[in-house]
């Protein structure tokens, strides 16, 4: 076990004090933080001082910060009981993603924040460590951890949610427009069909006031109205029909659809035939940025539990890109992840997995959010 730096933190029961007003060059030592490779879910109760006096927890929460062994950041703000507002009692539950590196962590500390105005109201710093596991062999890279990720990524497929809604009312009402402009031009020659209006060839029988002034040459006889109305619907019909093109230009378009034309490597191969082998598409749903979508079958084959399978796509895309997977099997109530990574200017995305598999059959979900390039 490393020597943590700090003082031990003070019990209170089956709690430990953590207290505000201690330094920010202090830290406490907080052995109930401290576990094995492969921990998940460990519960620390946790009593929050202001020096002797409990804090009031209304309307406040923590949020764990740290760096492992690794310099790998973690963030959560799993504090998932409050026992006692008033005492400052609370339950915060440490993620599996915090035990991954084993040895000291270089860094951690509890902000103590507003859930209203989401300002930093305390921190206080704390020691704790990650000790080897006696039975899992590697680990794998210690992954960046943050929970606020899946809320972050609700807010943006809301966002787009309301951008496509906007865009289909737009062109709901821009193809109302069409139909009326359409639906009077019809009007229009229906009623000269059925000589409605004076025609030069044929006989033509005025039965309203009609005056003439001026000389009036029936050879030449014209009617500027008529030709005036026919020029505004038909401008009218042209500037709805721009107006739909320019609504739906560069957006929701597909610029590939569903296509094979990738590469399997690592642990992934195709399936031997199937209507569900893996398949791309590529969708531009606004100036400057498009989705990159796949679903299907692929095969996992590796003895090693932790892995790597890769995808060489039709298309560059970059770290700086956003990518999520879901990959569908039979954990056997082990625990599993498939984690998906970009390259930097590249076409490969390269998939980490837990949970070794003998040439099985899985379903995998992918969604890539990138521009245009």
């Amino acid at each position: 076990m490393a020597t943590l730096v700090g003082e031990p933190a003070a019990p209170q029961g089956k709690y430990v004090v953590l207290d505000t007003t201690v330094g920010s060059t202090r830290s406490v030592i907080v052995p109930q933080l401290s576990g094995h490779q492969g921990d998940a879910g460990r519960i620390v109760y946790l009593a929050i001082k202001d020096g002797n006096t409990p804090h009031n927890m209304d309307g406040q929460k923590l949020v764990l910060k740290a760096k492992d062994a690794s310099g790998t950041p973690k963030v959560s703000d799993t504090m998932t009981a409050v026992d006692s507002s008033a005492g400052g009692l609370v339950q915060f539950t440490v993620p599996a993603q915090f035990y991954q590196a084993d040895g000291p962590y270089s860094t951690a500390y509890f902000e103590l924040r507003s859930t209203t105005t989401d300002t930093v109201i305390s921190t206080i710093n704390v020691s704790f460590e990650v000790l080897e596991s006696a039975t899992i062999m590697t680990t794998g890279q210690s992954e960046v951890y943050n929970n606020a990720m899946n809320n972050e990524m609700e807010k943006i497929n809301a966002s787009i949610s309301n951008q496509l809604q906007v865009l289909q009312d737009q062109v709901s009402n821009a193809a109302t427009l069409a139909k009326t402009a359409q639906a009077s031009l019809d009007a229009l020659v229906a009623a000269a069909k059925a000589n409605s209006f004076a025609t030069l060839a044929g006989d033509n029988n005025f039965t309203g006031n009609n005056h003439f002034g001026g000389t009036t040459t029936i050879e030449n006889l014209s009617s500027p109205t008529i030709d005036n109305l026919k020029s505004t619907l038909t401008n009218n019909i042209n500037a709805v029909g721009n107006s739909v093109s320019s609504q739906l230009a560069g957006k929701l378009t597909v610029t590939e659809n569903w296509t094979r034309n990738y590469t399997l490597g690592g642990a992934f191969t195709a399936p031997q035939g199937g209507a569900n082998q893996f398949a791309l598409s590529r969708y531009k749903i606004m100036d400057g940025l498009s989705i990159i979508t796949g679903r299907g079958d692929i095969v996992v084959n590796s003895e090693n539990e932790y892995f790597e399978g890769t995808i060489t796509l039709p298309w560059i895309v970059d770290n700086a890109d956003t990518a999520f997977c879901q990959m569908y099997w039979d954990s056997k109530g082990d625990f599993t992840y498939a984690l998906p990574h970009l390259g930097v200017w590249d076409k490969t995305l390269g998939i980490s997995m837990k949970g070794k598999r003998n040439n099985q059959t899985c379903r995998l979900s992918l969604v890539i959010f990138t521009v245009d390039r």
